[in-house]
């Protein structure tokens, strides 16, 4: 083994048990978020219909640590069956990174020369799964498509591919390949996106900042962006994080020792499936299909209702 791989192998071990350490097992919008004692930006999505076959989210960091560090801002997706994966895009230690994961798994595997996958990763105490990660150089101010897609079924088993779109350079990484059971079936109705300081014992935090926008999947059935949205910020004990709708589908997620909530939780963003906005400053249309990705017929119909205001949920 060459020194390079070796040196590259023993880094993204210490990757990913800082990207998996930190995820939950229990559901991240609904029921939790594992670190409670930091900010937290957890916005829970509903889709107006399952059966997705591709879902993906455009992230745009704004601020953050650039090293010393372990920040993820990520979109957690769940299958028919209930279990869940992730996508995220952030800094691990001093390597900044773009990760996938799906929990009890079959198989990953890198489809990458510069990625790590493992196989028998222990989420939490109980439970497994398998994560991928590459090392991926984003920048601040750039936007980035974070996309889950089922590709191939390989000896009874379902084969989903993470990947990462760079709308500056018009290229496409692979982040990784798991394999599933087919009980898992196709992604369903519930995802949700957040910002995680994975390491951090408080709420003195360092700013960070990112805007998610254009959720959108792929079903048979039709595409469609997400018909509602609901801020929760998770279940962490501050109060240093805000989001702040900024319309079409898009809004920004804010965390940090100085950050002042004015959006309180159990706001919906919106009710009703928006016109999708780019926020993207390279490009304004969206990759439909990666290379590999399964050819269904497709009618590209996004709802053009304009987002109402935002509605202060009360009624749990």
């Amino acid at each position: 083994m060459s020194h390079s791989l070796h040196g590259r192998l023993v880094l993204g071990s210490i990757v990913l048990l800082l990207l998996t350490c930190f995820v939950s097992q229990t559901w991240h919008p609904a029921y939790g978020h594992f670190n409670t004692k930091a900010p937290d930006t957890d916005v829970l999505l509903q889709w107006p219909v399952g059966g997705s076959y591709s879902m993906s989210l455009d992230v745009k960091v704004l601020k953050s640590p650039q090293s010393n560090a372990a920040i993820y801002w990520g979109h957690q997706f769940q299958f028919a069956n209930n279990e869940t994966g992730y996508l995220t895009l952030g800094v691990g230690g001093d390597s900044k990174v773009v990760s996938f994961g799906i929990f009890e798994a079959v198989q990953g595997n890198p489809n990458n020369s510069s990625g790590v996958c493992d196989n028998v990763i222990g989420f939490l105490t109980t439970g497994t799964g398998s994560a991928c990660f590459i090392f991926y150089n984003w920048n601040i101010g750039y936007d980035y498509r974070l996309r889950v897609s089922r590709v191939s079924d390989v000896n009874g088993s379902e084969q989903w591919q993470g990947s990462v779109y760079d709308y500056s350079a018009n290229s496409t990484s692979i982040i990784g390949n798991i394999l599933v059971s087919p009980t898992y079936g196709q992604l369903g109705t519930l995802s949700s996106t957040w910002g995680e300081y994975a390491t951090a014992s408080s709420c003195d935090t360092p700013p960070a900042s990112a805007v998610f926008s254009y959720p959108y999947a792929l079903s048979a059935a039709g595409n469609h962006a997400p018909s509602k949205a609901e801020l929760t910020y998770g279940n962490t004990t501050c109060e240093d994080s805000n989001v702040r709708y900024l319309g079409g589908g898009a809004y920004q997620a804010d965390a940090g020792s100085n950050v002042t909530r004015t959006t309180p939780a159990k706001t919906w963003l919106w009710t009703q499936e928006p016109a999708l906005v780019s926020q993207s400053q390279a490009s304004s249309s969206v990759p439909e299909l990666a290379i590999g990705e399964p050819v269904f017929p497709m009618v590209v119909m996004i709802s053009a209702i304009v987002a109402p205001a935002l509605v202060h949920r009360t009624d749990h």
